[in-house]
């Protein structure tokens, strides 16, 4: 086959722009005709060029035979022997945080052609909530609660920097935000904002390890009067140095507190009813820079407090998880639905459940789980993880 060349021609939102063509020739080869397509796209609309990156085609013929081509390096024309293609298009999307481009298309090619792909975005996540548990005053005990976080691609993460946020939640009705038109900003809940230590490739999470952050990394079922997790052997663990309520340091390393703004909250995150939480990293700054920020330290809007709130951008969300009160029967979204479209009910209130994460497949004895941004369908309840004994340690 003759080695075909692309270009791609990016169309802002649904202005189309096409190549010229150019003649067929003999194709010495495979003794077979070729001819030029020549090709556009149409982006989303509001998504700007400058902001698409790795644009990369996957073309296969009716064999199955596939070839890939870096869309950046290309001259304007693809250039293939006659016969069917189906083409598959990615991209990614700079300005949003799991953020990608994709389109699809066939090409039925007997002669110079011109072919328009439409791309739509598409939210995959690579490192993900797995579990998430509290005691919820279980048997009169409250710092039993942890949060178990999956690599859940095939490429190494880097944990460095990534934000936990506890977001407003157990909503009837929309937040202070949403009802004065702020639907892609997330307040915090009372509380603390925290994020995993390091300089950016320190910790490193390996394709399909998990790691547990523990309120307290300690060994619950010891200190309780009932039947709670063994946490000793945490990964990370949430150590509020500033709280009023008092907190321990135990062994495992501390996650860094980027901000708070109530020292009597005596755990990060979780509440006894409901919960939002959302991992996050932000984009084009260090955590530290975010949580510093004017832009995201906001007063609530249409109230006369002074609390300042740190707020999450939508754009910055990894993934973000919902569980809704299953007392409650009216329930208000706290996410966009590319976020989570719809809150995990079932959990109740002191029962000491967890919600985990569904399996979605196993390839040669590495799992993937389910994550279609919409924790209704992606996860079910658990029992606590029992005694955690991590099989290697995140270095």
């Amino acid at each position: 086959m003759k080695k075909y060349v692309i270009n791609f021609a990016l169309a802002l939102c649904a202005v189309v722009l096409v190549m010229p063509f150019s003649s067929c020739s003999d194709n010495d080869d495979e003794g077979k005709k070729s001819y030029d397509v020549s090709y556009s796209m149409t982006l989303p609309e509001g998504l700007d060029a400058a902001n698409v990156t790795d644009l990369v085609a996957t073309i296969t013929n009716k064999e199955g035979v596939s070839q890939t081509v870096n869309l950046t390096e290309t001259n304007g024309v693809i250039n293939l022997v006659q016969g069917q293609y189906d083409v598959l298009i990615r991209g990614k999307v700079t300005n949003e945080q799991n953020c990608y481009l994709q389109g699809t298309g066939k090409i039925d090619l007997y002669a110079n052609q011109a072919t328009v792909f439409t791309l739509t975005k598409i939210y995959e996540s690579a490192l993900i909530f797995k579990t998430i548990y509290t005691a919820g005053g279980k048997a009169g005990y409250t710092q039993d609660s942890y949060f178990e976080i999956v690599n859940n691609s095939d490429e190494v993460q880097y944990l460095d920097g990534v934000i936990m946020f506890s977001a407003s939640a157990g909503q009837k009705n929309a937040n202070a935000w949403q009802a004065a038109g702020i639907t892609d900003m997330y307040p915090m809940n009372q509380g603390s904002v925290i994020c995993f230590p390091g300089e950016g490739t320190d910790y490193p999470l390996q394709p399909g390890q998990s790691v547990l952050v523990a309120n307290d990394a300690t060994a619950h079922d010891t200190l309780s009067n009932g039947t709670h997790s063994d946490l000793s052997n945490a990964d990370f663990e949430v150590y509020l140095d500033y709280s009023k309520m008092g907190d321990v340091d135990y062994d495992a390393t501390n996650m860094d507190v980027l901000f708070y703004n109530n020292a009597y909250m005596r755990a990060f995150g979780l509440g006894f009813f409901s919960s939002a939480m959302i991992l996050a990293k932000p984009i084009g700054m260090t955590a530290a820079e975010y949580a510093s920020s004017e832009t995201y330290l906001q007063t609530t809007p249409g109230s006369s407090s002074t609390t300042l709130n740190l707020v999450m951008p939508s754009a910055f969300v990894l993934d973000a998880v919902e569980v809704w009160d299953k007392d409650e029967t009216e329930h208000y979204s706290t996410f966009l639905p590319k976020d989570d479209a719809q809150g995990f009910l079932g959990v109740e209130a002191w029962a000491g459940k967890a919600i985990t994460r569904k399996v979605a497949k196993t390839v040669n004895g590495r799992v993937y789980y389910q994550d279609t941004n919409n924790s209704s369908e992606d996860f079910e309840l658990a029992d606590q993880v029992g005694t955690y004994n991590p099989t290697s340690k995140v270095k």
